[in-house]
């Protein structure tokens, strides 16, 4: 825990421009603002179709983006001229994009699978979708632009040290289980429907469990990978530090979707693993938190709802 501090201090003071800062937090409360006073999310980015979802939700997230880029004007007057920043920049927005709006994949779901099936269906598919959406194309660019730095955007570090992030864990527990009594926890958790899936799959339901959790673990490798991983180690080559504060502005709003505390908690926890991910060059120390977390929430309600 004393590395993870250490990092987080020595980052800030490095980086920290009180109105370059207080813009970018601007910015985001005003988009906040209007999600969830006029419900932006559900009324407008969700209910679009096919490609035209995926320019809506494009734009949603590359405006603010480039905007960002604008309000860091010692970072954006000189990205803006390079050619490969602006390759780089539109496939991970584009990859997120395509990821987020998933078009076609329901309406393919409703026609594969038998409707007692098909939330189960979609759940793992939609969370299993990005080794097509992110892992793929970013690996593409990763191939031929950034070889040489062999990490891959963080999932080959060179050193890594997983013990703090074990220790998060261990001091998130007691919290969780607190909040486990709440009735929006129950509610909520464990993320997994009961389905007729196992039946009509002719296999037994824990293993229906078991996909359906694997899947929802593999995707926060993928966010991990995409905004931790490419948007700060990749984009560090033009953006410096100001890489973790561009991408924790994407980061919040991947969140408008969920409860409003939700969201204001992903730009803290998203501005730390992006801090952790520019210091140790990996994303391995998000991933262990971000899925560590994930499965203790599903543990946990699952064992709520069996008492």
């Amino acid at each position: 825990m004393k590395k993870i501090w250490k990092y987080l201090v020595g980052h800030v003071y490095a980086d920290f421009n009180a109105i370059q800062y207080a813009l970018v937090f601007a910015l985001i409360a005003c988009v906040l603002c209007v999600n969830y006073s006029f419900d932006f999310d559900d009324v407008i980015l969700k209910r679009q179709q096919g490609i035209f979802k995926f320019v809506v939700y494009f734009l949603f997230y590359a405006v603010p983006y480039y905007v960002v880029l604008l309000f860091i004007s010692d970072v954006g007057k000189n990205v803006f001229r390079n050619k490969t920043f602006w390759i780089k920049s539109l496939a991970g927005l584009s990859a997120l994009s395509l990821d987020s709006s998933a078009p076609y994949l329901r309406d393919w779901v409703s026609v594969t699978f038998d409707p007692a099936m098909q939330l189960w269906a979609y759940k793992v598919i939609v969370n299993l979708v990005g080794a097509l959406t992110i892992l793929l194309p970013l690996g593409i660019i990763y191939n031929h632009y950034d070889r040489k730095e062999k990490h891959y955007y963080g999932l080959f570090p060179k050193r890594f040290d997983a013990s703090p992030y074990f220790q998060m864990l261990l001091i998130m527990l007691p919290i969780l289980v607190a909040a486990s009594f709440l009735p929006s926890f129950i509610k909520q958790y464990p993320m997994y429907r009961i389905s007729e899936a196992h039946t009509l799959l002719n296999i037994p339901e824990w293993l229906t469990v078991a996909i359906y959790e694997f899947a929802y673990g593999f995707d926060f490798i993928t966010v991990e990978f995409l905004f931790r991983g490419f948007m700060v180690i990749g984009m560090m080559q033009f953006l410096g530090r100001r890489a973790v504060l561009s991408m924790v502005v994407i980061y919040c709003f991947l969140h408008t979707g969920k409860p409003l505390g939700e969201a204001i908690s992903s730009i803290f926890g998203g501005y730390l693993l992006g801090v952790i991910a520019y210091e140790t060059k990996s994303v391995w120390g998000g991933v262990i938190v971000h899925v560590g977390i994930a499965w203790m929430m599903e543990t946990i309600g699952f064992i709520q709802k069996a008492l």
